[in-house]
C-alpha cells in the first residue's frame, strides 16, 4: 500500500471513530491543569542570548536564535495511580516524560543512533579491550543538590542497576554481562569496568535512557522530591501521583544556559480525548503520544503534529509457556490470523508501515526485509489451529486504555481471528490495572516498544534477565541465549551480523510476538514551542527535545 509521506500526512487523514476508550482516572479525583497562558508562563530570563557556550570537557552547546528563556513547559501526557519517578527505571510513557528532566546516561546516542559523549556526562569511554573499559568523567557536573558528581556515584548507580532484586530498566542491557566486583573506582573522575565476558556494543548499553546516573544512596520517589536528584536540566519540585509533576530548572546545570524554561509541568490525563481537548483549549502546550484519529482535529484547530518515522512498535504477546501457546502451530496460526495493511489503516490511520514479526528494523543487521513478508492466510490459520487441536480456541487479549493504538489493536484482530473459527475476546483495561502486579504474566496480552538496536531490545524483552519479557521468551530447548552471548562478543561486524540474523530467524519462525506495523511517533503542539525535529526516534517528541534540552517558546 502506498504510505503517508511524512509531511503530509497530517493532513491527509479524516477523523474516524473515537480512539481511546474513556476511562477514570486511576488516582481519581479530577486533574488539576496549570492554570497559565503563554503570557503569563514566567519572565523572561535576561542575559542568556543567542551564541554559543563552553561545557565541561571543552564542547560548547548553542543557543538558538529565536529562543525566549523563561515561561513554563506544560506537557500533557496518559498517566495514573502506577505512575513513578526512578532515575533507572519506567514502564509507562508518563515515566518516560518525567526521568529525562533529571537524570542522564553516561553517553547518549545521537540523532543517528551513534554513541557520542559530547553532550553526555562521561568525557570518554576508553576501549582497552573487548572486555575492558574506562570511564572518564567530565569535571564539575553537579547533582541538583550541589553535590559534584564522581566516580563513587558511577559505582553505586552501576551497581544499583546490576541488582536483580530490583530489576531496573536500566540495567536490563548491563545484567547479564557485568557483575559488581569488575567495577573499580580509579581516582574521583575515573571508573574501570572488567566484564564477565567481551562486549563489543558495551558504549551503546550506556546510552539507555534509563541506564542513567544517580547520587550514591538515591532511592525511588516515595513522596519526598528532595531525594529525587539527577544531573539533568530539572530537578523535581511536586509530585502527586496520578496528577502532575513540577519540574524547576536546575540552575547549575553543567549544559548551561540550558534549558530555557523555568519550569516544566508534566500533567496527567486518563484519556486521549481529553489531552487533545486539552492543548486545543491552549490549558497545555504539547502533548505526548496522540491518537492518530485526532490529528485531522488538531490541525483543524491551528496545532502542529510532530510525525516522527521510525522502528518503534505495537505488538500483541503470545507467553510461549502457557497454554495454548506453548504450541508453536498455535503461535504461528495468530500470526498469519492478521491482515497487516487494514490493521496499519485501522489502528493508526496509515501512519507507519508494514512490519514482519520482527523488532529493530533501523539496526543494520534487520532481517525481516529478507524473510517472506506474512500476509494473512486464513485457511493456513485453521488448518495450523486443526492440527493443534485448538480450533474453537476461546481467549482473551488484554490491552490498556492509556497507550494509544492498543485498544484499536485488540479489537481488529479480534475481528479477523473471527474468520478463523476462534473467539478472541478483547479486554480494555484503564491503565492502573493494565501495568499493574498482572502485567507480564498474562497468556495474550499487549504492550508498545520504541526504537532500538536488536541486541539492546533483546537484552530488554527477549531473555530471561529482561526487564519486560512479556512473551517469556526462549523457550527452554532454545540456544537463543548462547547466541546472544556470542553476538555480544563478537568484535567483526560481519559475524556479529550473522549470529543476529540467526537470533531474528528464530524469532520469526517461533516467536511469540506479533509485530503487525512499525508506527509513527505523532505528537501535538502549539505552534509556539519551538525546538522539535522530524526524525527517527526512540521516544516521543523528539526524545522529548534530546532531554528537553532543545525545548523553548519562540519570542513571537
Amino acid at each position: 500500500m502506498n504510505q503517508p509521506d511524512p509531511k503530509l500526512a497530517a493532513l491527509r487523514y479524516l477523523s474516524r471513530r473515537d480512539f481511546i476508550t474513556r476511562a477514570l482516572m486511576g488516582a481519581g479525583g479530577v486533574i488539576v491543569i496549570a492554570a497559565c497562558s503563554p503570557a503569563d508562563t514566567g519572565a523572561t530570563t535576561t542575559g542568556a542570548g543567542p551564541g554559543t557556550t563552553a561545557l565541561p570537557g571543552g564542547t560548547t552547546t548553542t543557543v538558538a536564535e529565536d529562543a525566549r528563556f523563561g515561561g513554563i513547559l506544560r506537557l500533557g501526557t496518559l498517566g495514573g495511580a502506577n505512575d513513578l519517578l526512578d532515575g533507572q527505571h519506567i514502564v509507562s510513557k508518563a515515566d518516560i516524560a518525567r526521568t529525562l528532566t533529571g537524570w542522564e546516561p553516561l553517553l547518549n546516542f545521537d540523532p543517528d543512533f551513534v554513541p557520542e559523549n559530547q553532550y553526555s556526562v562521561a568525557e570518554e569511554v576508553e576501549v582497552v579491550a573487548a572486555d575492558n573499559y574506562v570511564i572518564h568523567l567530565k569535571e564539575g557536573i553537579e547533582f541538583h543538590n550541589g553535590q559534584t558528581m564522581t566516580a563513587d556515584d558511577v559505582v553505586y548507580s552501576l551497581n544499583r542497576m546490576l541488582d536483580p532484586d530490583a530489576a531496573l530498566f536500566g540495567g536490563s542491557a548491563l545484567r547479564p554481562v557485568l557483575d559488581p566486583s569488575g567495577i573499580t573506582k580509579i581516582d574521583d573522575l575515573t571508573v574501570g569496568i572488567q566484564l564477565l565476558q567481551p562486549v563489543s556494543i558495551f558504549k551503546d548499553l550506556l546510552c539507555g535512557y534509563t541506564t542513567c546516573i544517580v547520587p550514591d544512596g538515591y532511592e525511588r520517589f516515595a513522596g519526598d522530591p528532595t531525594n529525587q536528584i539527577g544531573t539533568g536540566p530539572y530537578k523535581l519540585a511536586e509530585f502527586e501521583v496520578g496528577v502532575q509533576s513540577i519540574h524547576v530548572k536546575h540552575e547549575n546545570y553543567w549544559r548551561a544556559p540550558q534549558p530555557y524554561f523555568d519550569e516544566v509541568h508534566i500533567i496527567d490525563f486518563a484519556d486521549g480525548d481529553s489531552l487533545v481537548n486539552a492543548l486545543i483549549a491552549d490549558q497545555i502546550d504539547v502533548v505526548a503520544d496522540i491518537p492518530p484519529t485526532a490529528v485531522d482535529t488538531l490541525t483543524g484547530a491551528g496545532m502542529n503534529i510532530l510525525n516522527s518515522s521510525g522502528g518503534g512498535w505495537l505488538t500483541m504477546v503470545m507467553a510461549v509457556d502457557q497454554e495454548p501457546f506453548t504450541d508453536v502451530r498455535v503461535r504461528q496460526a495468530m500470526r498469519l490470523i492478521v491482515d497487516r495493511d487494514v490493521m496499519l489503516n485501522q489502528v493508526m490511520s496509515g501512519f507507519g508501515r508494514v512490519a514482519n514479526d520482527l523488532y529493530s528494523p533501523l539496526d543494520a543487521c534487520y532481517l525481516g526485509e529478507e524473510v517472506p513478508q506474512r500476509a494473512q492466510d486464513i485457511e493456513a490459520a485453521m488448518a495450523l489451529l486443526a492440527d493443534a487441536g485448538q480450533s474453537d480456541l476461546v481467549i482473551d487479549l488484554f490491552a490498556p486504555n492509556d497507550t494509544a493504538g492498543l485498544p484499536e489493536m485488540v479489537t481488529a484482530f479480534a475481528e479477523m481471528a473471527a474468520a478463523a473459527g476462534i473467539t478472541v475476546n478483547p479486554v480494555v483495561l484503564d491503565g492502573g490495572t493494565y501495568w499493574g502486579e498482572e502485567y507480564l504474566k498474562r497468556t495474550f496480552a499487549t504492550d508498545f516498544w520504541g526504537t532500538r538496536s536488536f541486541l539492546l531490545q533483546v537484552a530488554a524483552s527477549s531473555l530471561p534477565s529482561a526487564p519486560y519479557p512479556g512473551d517469556h521468551w526462549p523457550p527452554a530447548d532454545s540456544d537463543f541465549i548462547a547466541k546472544y552471548n556470542a553476538a555480544l562478543a563478537e568484535t567483526d561486524d560481519e559475524a556479529r551480523c550473522a549470529i543476529q540474523k540467526e537470533m531474528q530467524q528464530e524469532l520469526y519462525d517461533e516467536g511469540g510476538l506479533i509485530i503487525p506495523f512499525f508506527q509513527n511517533q505523532l505528537d501535538g503542539f502549539n505552534a509556539r514551542l519551538q525546538g522539535l525535529v522530524e526524525r527517527p526516534n526512540t521516544l516521543n517528541l523528539d526524545h522529548y527535545g534530546r532531554g528537553y534540552q532543545n525545548l523553548y517558546f519562540s519570542e513571537a
